[in-house]
C-alpha cells in the first residue's frame, strides 16, 4: 500500500483545524508592534514578554482587559486602530507565511481531508492576511473571534470550526502556537498539534505533539506520532 492509501485509511473521517498567526503566518512580530502602538495610545507600556500570554486570546477581550476603556464603542474604536497599525506594519515590512506552512497545507489537501481555519483574530484582520498570501484557498471553513463569544482557551471556536465541517471533536486535529490555543483543543477533546514558533516545548507540553517547524514534515507520520 502507498503512502497516500495508508494515509487515506487510517485517516478517514477524520478533520484538520489551523490557528493562523504564528501557525500559519508569520504575524506574530507584527501583531506585537500593532498591540505596542495601540497600548502607548493609551500611555500603557506593553513588552513582548507581556505579549505572549495575550496569544490566542481575543482581540476584544485584550481590550476589555488591559486598556482603559469604558463602552462597547471605546471597544470598537481601539480595534480599529490596531488594525491600522497592524495594516502600516505589514505594507512597512511585508508578510510571509511560516516557513513551510503552506508546503504541507498543499500536502494534507492532496488526500482530501477537509481544512477549516479558527483564529482568534478579527474577520477583516484574517482576510487581509490570508487573502494577500493566497492560502484561503486550502479551507473549506473559517471560523474568526467575532464568531464566537468566548476566546480561547474556551474550546468554542475550535467546536465551531468542527461542527461546520459536520465532524466531531474526536475526529479533529488542531494545529497551534500558544498555550491559550493547545488549552483550548484539548478542552474540546480534539488532538492538538504544536508549533514551538515562539514559545518553548514545555509551555507547549499540553499538546499531543510539539513540532518545531514545518519542513520536511510528513502528515502521515504525525498521524502516526498521534496514534490515529
Amino acid at each position: 500500500m502507498d503512502e497516500k492509501n495508508e494515509i487515506i485509511g487510517n485517516v478517514s473521517g477524520k478533520a484538520v483545524i489551523f490557528d493562523m498567526d504564528g501557525t500559519l503566518v508569520d504575524s506574530t512580530k507584527a501583531d506585537f508592534l500593532a498591540w505596542q502602538k495601540l497600548f502607548s495610545h493609551y500611555n500603557k507600556e506593553l513588552t513582548f514578554s507581556d505579549y505572549l500570554p495575550l496569544l490566542g486570546i481575543k482581540s476584544s477581550q485584550v481590550v476589555r482587559d488591559f486598556l482603559p476603556v469604558k463602552s462597547e464603542e471605546e471597544v470598537q474604536f481601539a480595534l480599529t486602530r490596531k488594525l491600522v497599525f497592524f495594516h502600516e506594519i505589514i505594507s512597512e515590512n511585508g508578510i510571509h507565511p511560516v516557513p513551510f506552512a503552506d508546503v504541507f497545507l498543499k500536502q494534507i489537501s492532496q488526500y482530501n481531508i477537509p481544512l477549516a481555519l479558527a483564529t482568534s483574530s478579527r474577520r477583516a484582520k484574517m482576510e487581509m492576511v490570508m487573502e494577500q498570501l493566497n492560502l484561503l484557498i486550502y479551507f473549506d471553513t473559517v471560523v474568526t473571534g467575532g464568531d464566537v463569544e468566548n476566546g480561547k482557551p474556551s474550546p468554542e471556536i475550535f467546536l465551531k470550526a468542527a461542527e461546520k465541517l459536520n465532524k466531531i471533536p474526536g475526529d479533529c486535529i488542531v494545529f497551534e502556537d500558544a498555550s491559550n490555543g493547545v488549552k483550548a483543543a484539548k478542552n474540546a477533546g480534539m488532538k492538538c498539534v504544536a508549533l514551538a514558533s515562539h514559545l518553548s516545548h514545555d509551555s507547549l507540553q499540553e499538546a499531543d505533539l510539539v513540532i518545531d517547524t514545518f519542513e520536511n514534515l510528513s502528515f502521515p507520520n504525525v498521524c502516526f506520532q498521534l496514534n490515529l
